[in-house]
């Protein structure tokens, strides 16, 4: 699907553009002989004739959007042409500026940068400023790699506070190129959105770029512990109750795009319903990505920038290689012994009895062993033919 800024399209607002010195020398002496003098053009521009001769010459760097639509109406100049000469904008009297060449079109990093706006970033209401929150710099280095890639050169200001959270801000024009690539703009949680049509129908590296950029900023990783052997990563994100199928929808469609990555992923479910502090009802919804190979998958083809996610990721992986090991050491010691306890068996291989337990009920209703309940303990022995064959 196409997806294209083009000049026209960012003509509005307070949005002033800098030309190449040549073009615009031409495009001004242009204007002036089809108007028939400098003065004609003032009155049809609407400024007066020192301000012309100052944009002429590049005295006066940045010209409006307004003059440059008029300019080109009167000289019949293609906005094409017009744009190829663009060399950088900014927003009013702002002395930030971007090196855009247009058009700018769909890319990975602009996939990112959308997903950063839908996660842990934000454009603000009424300037249109582009921010975006991380207590992780390799974050922050990403969107503004990012939107120096698929946006344009320009600087952002970077903000660090006391509690570790570090803010990175652009210019308005940045912010308004990532609304027209579907962010909402001021408060996500009371807004209807999805992932835009030319993420969800882009290619593999589009998709796989936006997944990275949401699930740095909202997912977790959930490992292993003694009250619980699930091994997951869970994406979960807030709105207001009124909305809960509008987030449904957006989690529906990331989760169509993981399996076409083929990484299958589980239901989607309530997790919290809360007040916040005006007391407006919110609901927070999940779904979980688990299983080994799902985990592996998504390391390999979506992956985290997050240096912390993905050494909790990697870390999670082993532990699934432990559970195989141990497996195998409890079937070994059943094959030594004609029937021993759960007990025994956690003594002899020195893994938790708990998780004794979890392997041999595993194993039980794969048929592999038995238990004999005449005696307590439980005595356990192995399934001869099948477990001597799984530890081949």
């Amino acid at each position: 699907m196409k997806m294209e800024i083009r000049l026209r399209n960012v003509m509005t607002r307070n949005f002033r553009f800098l030309i190449k010195n040549k073009f615009r020398y031409q495009l001004f002496n242009k204007a002036i002989k089809k108007e028939g003098n400098i003065k004609n053009l003032a009155k049809k521009l609407g400024c007066n004739r020192n301000t012309i001769r100052s944009m002429k010459i590049g005295r006066t760097k940045f010209i409006k959007w307004q003059v440059i639509k008029k300019l080109i109406e009167i000289t019949r100049t293609s906005e094409e042409k017009v744009e190829q000469h663009i060399l950088a904008i900014k927003s009013g009297d702002s002395g930030k500026i971007t090196e855009v060449k247009f058009p700018i079109k769909k890319s990975p990093e602009l996939a990112l940068l959308v997903a950063k706006g839908m996660g842990d970033g934000t454009i603000e209401k009424n300037t249109l400023r582009f921010s975006f929150w991380n207590k992780e710099e390799e974050l922050i280095e990403e969107v503004c790699d990012c939107v120096n890639k698929a946006i344009g050169k320009t600087k952002g200001t970077i903000i660090k506070f006391s509690d570790g959270r570090i803010q990175v801000k652009f210019p308005p024009f940045i912010g308004f190129v990532l609304h027209k690539a579907g962010v909402p703009i001021g408060n996500k949680t009371l807004q209807e959105f999805d992932v835009p049509n030319w993420i969800k129908n882009g290619s593999k590296e589009i998709k796989a770029s936006f997944i990275r950029g949401l699930f740095d900023d909202e997912a977790c990783i959930k490992m292993k512990s003694e009250k619980s052997r699930s091994r997951e990563i869970i994406l979960a994100q807030g709105k207001s109750i009124e909305l809960e199928e509008s987030l449904k929808k957006f989690f529906d469609s990331i989760k169509a795009m993981l399996l076409e990555l083929k990484i299958k992923s589980g239901n989607i479910t309530r997790q919290q319903i809360l007040v916040d502090k005006n007391g407006k009802k919110k609901v927070i919804l999940r779904f979980a990505i688990g299983g080994k190979e799902n985990l592996e998958r998504f390391l390999k083809e979506v992956g985290f920038t997050s240096l912390r996610k993905t050494e909790r990721l990697k870390k999670t992986l082993e532990s699934f290689v432990d559970i195989h090991k141990n497996r195998r050491k409890i079937l070994k010691v059943l094959m030594e012994n004609k029937k021993i306890s759960a007990q025994k068996i956690s003594k002899l291989t020195n893994i938790n009895q708990k998780l004794v337990w979890v392997h041999l009920i595993r194993l039980a209703k794969e048929n592999l062993i038995a238990k004999d309940n005449s005696k307590r303990p439980t005595l356990w022995f192995l399934n001869s033919s099948l477990g001597r064959q799984e530890l081949k």
